[in-house]
This record gives C-alpha cells, structure tokens and sequence, in this order.
C-alpha cells in the first residue's frame, strides 16, 4: 500500500483518534525512522499521547472482506525459523505461556481487498490469532512451552447478543478457565495490532522492515506495578537486541479505557500490540523473533 494514500485518508483517520504515538523526524522521505525514541530511567515512553480504544459496531466486524491473497494463513506460518537459536533449555511439556486475543479479528490491510482504511482491518480467518500462533511456534522452538488460544471472541459476542465493549468479559472467561486447567501457566500476553499507519508502526533497521511493539499495562486494579515490573523488562530486553522496536509502555487508567484488561488474574500479564493495519507478515515475523529471544531471556535468566 503506498504511503501518500495517507494524506487522503487524514479526515476519516481523525474521526478515529488514531494519530502516531511519537513524530518520526528522521528518514521521512519513506516513512521509516531508525531513531529511538526518547525514554525516562525505567524504560517507559516520556510523551505517549492518550488515544481512545476503536469500538467498531458489530456489523462491521462480522463482514468477511474479500482478501487479496487466496491462503494468507501461509503467509503466516510459512516463515523461516532462524537457525542460531538457543535450545538448550526445555520446560520438558509443561505450557508455561498463555497467548490469547481478546481483539480477535483485527486483521492487515495490505491482505485485504477494495480497502486501505483502518476501520476497516477485521477479518474472521486473517487476523491477529495468526500472528499469536506463529509466536507460539517461536517459543516453543526456544523450549518455552506455549499455548495459543485462537478462539473467535466475536463469534461469541454475536452469539451472546453482546457489543465489541465486552470482548474483554469474554476473553478473561479463557484466561480464567487455562489458569484452572494448567497451574503451570505463568506468562499471559493479549496480542493485538495497532490502528496507527506503517509510518507509525514499521522501523528499519539493516535494510530490513520490523514491526514495532507497544506494551499496553492497565492501572486500574491495586496490582498494576507488578504487571508494570514484567513489561518494563520485556521492553528492555527487546530494546537491547534491537532498540527502537519496542515503543514502550503505554499505562492507562479506568477513564481511558478497560484500565484492567485481565492483568489482575496473574502478575505476569500484559496487552502486546504488534505492529499496525499496514503492516505485513513479513515484518511481523521479524518482531516476532526478536520479541522470542527477548521473553526467552527473560524467563529462563530473569530481568537485567
């Protein structure tokens, strides 16, 4: 999808509130900065801006748009694993980390046709729960046993009678009902995209495209600070392998949205949004790879 298309899109893009977290002043000719942003002593993002969580009507959400490719499932899961991978630990079976999407169908525009607007980025079939899955794949060859729920949380919602607003009711009902099932389960990441565009969401760095992480940590439940200790050392972890990639921590209270999110069921939960609408498989496979080295060091030799 070409870049300029954005300066036509400004008008629809406001009515969504969807402006980019941080100006990217260096390389503008194509969109991409290589500059770090600036960040405070414990990693977090000096100058997030407040933005407002996208509700989409449920009409809208349950439109199965044509795509532009016939098995973009492939595009997912057909990604070359690195070969220098560490495999000398091993959880020896045991499922230690919960991937789930409580936004399910949030899709990418560039596999879908006839649309280049953001609101328009849902998907039944090619949806954020592929990205989940392929994080799945990448811990699992990093010996950290990893279980992906890839449920459709709007087919719920429509068979409830239920609004978008209450996806999060429904998700934590998964989260609750693993948490009872398997005790072994200590790390759970609620993997989103963003709805900012690629100039936004897409760094570069050796002549390849990354996708670019933000953490999402609500503050609206009394034990927020140790959700907000684990992914201060993700973010950092992330940042030493590649910095840029991680935007930061983005905290939100109950006036700014959920301002829970699940993450007052285990001290080791977090929102991760992994790139944008406009972002490909390709550039989040990467993120993917440096996000997996980052939790596997930080799971099997603790925060640095």
């Amino acid at each position: 999808m070409k870049e300029n298309k954005l300066l036509k899109n400004v008008e629809s893009l406001s009515k969504l509130d969807v402006l980019p977290i941080f100006p990217d002043k260096s390389n503008e000719q194509n969109g991409f900065s290589d500059k770090p942003p600036e960040e405070s002593e414990n990693g977090r993002l000096l100058d997030l801006e407040e933005r407002d969580e996208f509700q989409p009507d449920m009409k809208d959400l349950l439109k199965e748009r044509e795509l532009s490719f016939k098995n973009v499932e492939a595009l997912f899961e057909n990604v070359k694993a690195p070969k220098d991978l560490d495999r000398s630990h091993s959880t020896y079976g045991k499922e230690v980390v919960y991937v789930y999407h409580t936004h399910s169908r949030e899709s990418f525009l560039p596999y879908l046709k006839y649309t280049d607007q953001p609101e328009d980025a849902f998907h039944p079939k090619a949806n954020i729960t592929l990205v989940g899955e392929m994080l799945e794949r990448a811990l699992e060859r990093r010996g950290i046993g990893t279980k992906a729920n890839s449920v459709d949380i709007v087919e719920e919602l429509d068979a409830k009678g239920l609004k978008y607003g209450s996806s999060y009711l429904l998700s934590r009902d998964h989260v609750r009902a693993a948490k009872k099932a398997n005790k072994d389960l200590d790390i759970f990441l609620d993997i989103h995209r963003d709805s900012l565009r690629k100039s936004s969401t897409t760094i570069e760095k050796n002549g390849e495209k990354y996708a670019r992480m933000l953490f999402v940590v609500g503050t609206g439940h009394e034990d927020y600070e140790k959700n907000l200790s684990f992914t201060e050392g993700l973010h950092q972890q992330i940042n030493a392998k590649l910095p840029g990639l991680s935007k930061g921590i983005l905290t939100k209270d109950s006036s700014q949205g959920n301002g829970v999110y699940n993450q007052d069921l285990a001290p080791r939960s977090v929102i991760v949004e992994m790139g944008g609408v406009d972002n490909t498989a390709e550039e989040i496979s990467r993120t993917v790879e440096v996000f997996a080295n980052a939790l596997s060091d930080y799971y099997w030799h603790g925060e640095k």
